[in-house]
């Protein structure tokens, strides 16, 4: 299940964390920010994680790393984050999804989290554009919705929800997206755009509501 996000520098220093992923961590927010993610990585994890960070190539591919972090009461925290980055050198951001780590029984038996929702999620959007080819997109006005999942499937892959890519999957000009983004702010769905990447995030409640609709039996029918 996804946790939250968190965004550093180029060298690790965070910059922005949600708070979900600050209270998993056992500190506040507040804590957590100028802190590099180094000092609260767990010591025999930190070698391999500079490792995968290292070969993250700018704008390229995301990775997933399994790694254990010390919280602030001095618990092992084990979680999974996918990471990617973007841009270059200090000016550069490493953009991170935590989700919880999945046990070996998740993996086994192809039912864990956060891969079955999000699996659910990418076969529900391919069954959207499936419907919009053979009956026409105009007959349905679902925009809410496939933005809600868009971005969800995107996070849970750690890549970036762009304003501008949102709005080609949903074949809307970006200002009827506007519109659309506003409607699920005023609902705490969806955060305001970062006015630095241009992206779009889910709330805490936004990732909740969705991951509670992708669990509901009816939707399990249609996966």
């Amino acid at each position: 299940m996804i946790i939250g996000h968190s965004v550093s520098d180029g060298d690790g220093v965070i910059l922005a964390i949600d708070e979900p992923v600050a209270t998993v961590l056992q500190r506040t927010q507040k804590q957590l920010l100028g802190v590099s993610y180094l000092s609260i990585t767990h010591p025999e994890d930190v070698m391999r994680n500079l490792t995968h960070i290292a070969a993250l190539q700018p704008n390229g591919n995301s990775a997933r790393i399994r790694k254990r972090y010390i919280g602030g009461e001095g618990d092992v925290i084990t979680l999974e984050v996918q990471v990617s980055r973007l841009g270059n050198g200090q000016s550069g951001r490493l953009i991170g999804t935590l989700c919880t780590a999945p046990t070996l029984a998740d993996h086994i038996n192809g039912g864990g989290m956060p891969h079955h929702l999000w699996r659910r999620a990418k076969d529900l959007l391919d069954i959207i554009r499936a419907r919009d080819a053979v009956l026409g997109s105009d007959l349905f006005a679902d925009h809410a919705w496939t933005t809600l999942l868009i971005v969800y499937v995107a996070e849970a892959e750690s890549r970036i929800a762009c304003v501008d890519f949102v709005a080609d999957q949903l074949r809307l000009s970006r200002s009827t997206l506007g519109r659309w983004i506003r409607v699920l702010q005023a609902k705490s769905l969806i955060e305001p755009p970062d006015r630095d990447l241009d992206a779009l995030q889910l709330t805490k409640t936004g990732i909740d509501s969705v991951e509670r609709l992708l669990s509901t039996h009816a939707t399990m029918a249609l996966s």
